[in-house]
Parts: structure tokens; sequence; C-alpha cells
């Protein structure tokens, strides 16, 4: 077997990654290298996470081992987390020191909660990314829980926030014990970003099963069982878990790179790099040039087979596709409860029915770069 001639990186085996992960053999066939540079073997599927702490999916079931999958296709494997990236020489440098070189390069390493927003969240909370922090949560919930008075309060009240208080719920519920379940909004209502229909049958569902709601309560800082607001109010908690909104790794602005406002990748429609047309992204670690997308699963889903397709025609010097965000998208919230909340605007309802489908929707994806 020859040499290969060129070699790719795939730095993050996130759901932007997966097709190219998937079919990483038909990188090989046209003679590359293909390494994949990751953290850890498995990467969870955000989507189904406020289920795994609840236990509606045991974490296996919503991971992907994108180790094997990479080495299995004839790639290899390197664990390690990315640093910066030397563009003008083509080198990707690890947090350990290593460096690695590359012919055409992919990133793909999702994004991190600004804890340092809040002086004292650093020592104090759980953040809600990675999603295997989730498991963290479930045992501290489970070893206060069994001491009595808990106090657990969530931070933001966005999708994952309303998410992952039902399912809080679910699991305290079904241990047979009580809590008290706070989640605190820095709007006058939850879920600030979709439809009001939507905010209000989530409201209605966690008033109902015994959660507490703070509503305009926005966090100056934490420490000693006390979350204390700009405006003075405070809400204590014995387990705290911030769920504030995301932001984009340092990586990209260390290196001199060009990237948006908040430090993301700044990509064009190909979803590459206008200096350095070798470097691509998906994810939340990108900007699309004059577009201005949430940093929602749905688009890194959507952006995975366009990358795949234009890695691959990189590589075999064929014509490059545009990525088509759509402008509505689909969003169903697991309430914990066997419910959901399915939204797309400007329409909204609750059920079975919205659970039952997220749930199809969901296992499908994960069961198709599973097996």
């Amino acid at each position: 077997m020859s040499k290969p001639t060129k070699r790719l990186v795939l730095v993050g085996g996130g759901h932007a990654h997966l097709y190219s992960l998937k079919y990483a053999d038909q990188f090989v066939s046209e003679g590359a290298e293909v390494v994949l540079v990751g953290p850890d073997r498995f990467h969870y599927y955000s989507g189904m996470g406020p289920g795994m702490l609840s236990r509606i999916y045991r974490p296996e079931q919503l991971r992907f081992d994108v180790q094997n999958m990479v080495k299995s296709r004839g790639g290899r494997f390197i664990q390690g987390k990315a640093k910066s990236v030397d563009a003008d020489n083509r080198t990707l440098i690890l947090e350990d020191g290593a460096k690695l070189s590359y012919d055409l390069i992919s990133f793909n390493i999702g994004s991190q909660v600004p804890a340092h927003l809040i002086p004292g969240a650093q020592e104090e909370a759980f953040l809600v990314k990675p999603i295997e922090n989730l498991e963290r949560v479930r045992v501290a919930i489970l070893d206060k829980i069994q001491a009595g008075n808990t106090k657990i309060l969530l931070i933001g009240a966005g999708p994952a926030g309303v998410e992952l208080t039902g399912n809080i719920l679910r699991l305290v519920r079904n241990h047979g014990a009580q809590a008290q379940v706070k989640l605190a909004s820095a709007t006058d209502r939850i879920l600030p970003n979709t439809t009001h229909r939507a905010a209000r049958l989530a409201e209605h569902s966690l008033l109902q099963r015994g959660a507490q709601i703070f509503p305009n309560f926005i966090a100056k800082s934490m420490g000693a069982g006390c979350a204390y607001s700009q405006s003075g109010d405070v809400i204590t908690y014995n387990i705290v878990i911030l769920t504030i909104g995301i932001v984009p790794s340092d990586v990209f602005t260390v290196s001199g790179l060009k990237t948006s406002t908040d430090g993301a990748l700044l990509v064009n429609d190909f979803l590459h790099s206008e200096a350095y047309p070798e470097i691509f992204g998906g994810g939340d670690c990108i900007a699309i040039q004059g577009k201005s997308l949430p940093r929602i699963g749905v688009y890194a889903v959507r952006e995975s087979p366009i990358l795949y397709q234009n890695l691959l025609a990189r590589l075999t010097a064929k014509p490059l596709v545009a990525f088509k965000p759509q402008k509505r998208y689909l969003l169903i919230l697991n309430l914990g409860d066997g419910t959901g909340i399915f939204v797309r605007r400007p329409f909204a309802w609750d059920g079975k029915l919205a659970f039952v489908l997220k749930n199809f929707i969901d296992t499908r994806f994960v069961l198709k770069f599973q097996s």
C-alpha cells in the first residue's frame, strides 16, 4: 500500500464531524492519512443529555465511540485537546505541547459555559457542558437527597435549563425523595428566545411538579451556598448548575485567525476560512460570515454531511458545496415526565406525543452513527 500523500486532521468528534468519521475510509481511499484528535474516546449526543441525567437513557445509549469509528476505518486517534493552530505552517499545537502537521484540518471543538463571568461559579457550580458532566451532577444529587434538605439551583432558563429542571424533578421523584428545585431566569420568563406559548407550557409543567421559578435573576456572584443577583436577591442552594449559554473556545483567537466577535472561527458558506482555505470547521465553534445562527445542535447536524463532502472535495480537487441553513428549525423539549414541548415557530404544543417524536428522532440519529 502506498504511503498517504496528505494528512487530514479532524479536531473534535462532535456532531459536525460524524459523517466524516463514519466515512473516513473514503478519505483513506483517496490517499489521505486521517487523524482524529479528541479529549476522550466517546462523544455524547447533547439532545439526550437531560434524559441521561434522569435515566430515561443510559449513558451508552447516547454516546459515539469516535475512537473506534476512525480506527476501524483506517485512521488513527490521538487523545488530546487543541491549544492553538499555526496556520502559516499548517501545524496544530495540543495542550500537552505536542505538534501535529496537516494538509487539511477541520475543527468541531464545541463550546463552553462561560463560568468566569460569575465570580465564584468556577469553584461552586457544575457546568452543563461537556455533557459528561451530567453524570457528576447525577451522583451529587443522589448523594445529597440521602441526607435531605436538598436545594438544587439551575441558573439559566433556556432550553437546557428547562429540560434539566424537568429531569431533575424526575430523578428526585424516582428515588422517593424530596428536594427544592429552583430555576433562575435572567429575563422576565423562562425560554426567552422561543415563543411565549412554549414558555407558558414549560412553566406550567415545572410549577405543577413542584419547581420554583425566579424571574429577572441576573447572577452577580455565588459562594457558600448562596447565589446573589445584581438587584440584591439571594437564592440558597447546596447544588448549583450553570446553564447560562455557551461561548466558543479561545483556540482561534489565540491563534490569530479571523473570528467573530465572540471568538468563533469565521468561515464562509463552504465552511472554510477565507484566509486559510485548508482550515474548515462546523458546529458551535464556527460563525458563518454574513449569517447570525443560534448555537444549537440542529445546525451542527445539518453541517455534518456538507463538511464531509467538502473535505473530500478538497482532497480530490472537486467543487465545494455551500451550506444553506434553514430559516426555521424544530425544537422539542424533554420535560422529564414522559411529555415534551414541540416548537416550530410560530407553533407550540405539549404532551406525550411530543416526547415520543423527540425520542424517535434522537434515537434514530444516534443509532445511525453507533452501528
